[in-house]
């Protein structure tokens, strides 16, 4: 039987409690997470199944290599995971969170602030790319100002489809900006 195994799993910006649910459910089946690497990929190994509690927090890159930001988690039974582009996980069993708190914020206004904080750092520029960039270039390619070439018809599919895809995100996010925000007031 296999000791490690690596899944990927996609993850929107806001999707930040089924992340923090499909972890907690790996490890209750036997399967701790070690590593992680964009875009999504997993890495577990083999241990005991346990209720463990994890928690994500989005912070400035220097958030998470301060001693002080990680010792502030430790104090309360957070162990540090890993940071990557923003976000840090943290876990501790299940047992120690029923004393010390399931909740790494302590008020529903730091959550939002963090929701903010979100929308502010990853939805903004990648509203600047999508209206500088791929707007633009769909609008050339769809007009015919690309050309008739094949590879001017693949310039053309490939900026539809950074549209469709730029345009999933921003519903999906701001949809779960909504629900986050009603659920949290």
């Amino acid at each position: 039987m296999k000791d490690k195994k690596t899944v990927f799993k996609f993850f929107s910006l806001f999707e930040y409690e089924e992340e923090e649910k499909y972890l907690e459910k790996q490890h209750k089946n036997g399967w701790k997470v070690t590593g992680f690497t964009l875009p999504g990929f997993y890495k577990f190994e083999k241990c005991q199944p346990e209720e463990v509690c994890y928690r994500i927090d989005f912070t400035d890159e220097r958030g998470p290599q301060s001693q002080e930001y990680r010792q502030l988690f430790a104090d309360n039974g957070w162990e540090f995971l890993w940071a990557v582009n923003g976000f840090t996980i943290f876990r501790k069993p299940s047992s120690s969170a029923q004393e010390g708190g399931k909740e790494i914020f302590t008020d529903k206004e730091s959550k939002i602030n963090m929701l903010l904080k979100i929308q502010k750092r990853r939805l903004f520029p990648l509203l600047v790319i999508f209206l500088c960039v791929v707007l633009p270039n769909l609008a050339k390619g769809l007009n015919g100002e690309f050309g008739s070439g094949s590879f001017e018809s693949g310039m053309t599919i490939f900026f539809l489809i950074m549209f469709l895809l730029y345009s999933y995100i921003f519903v999906k996010s701001f949809i779960k900006i909504k629900e986050l925000k009603k659920k949290l007031e």
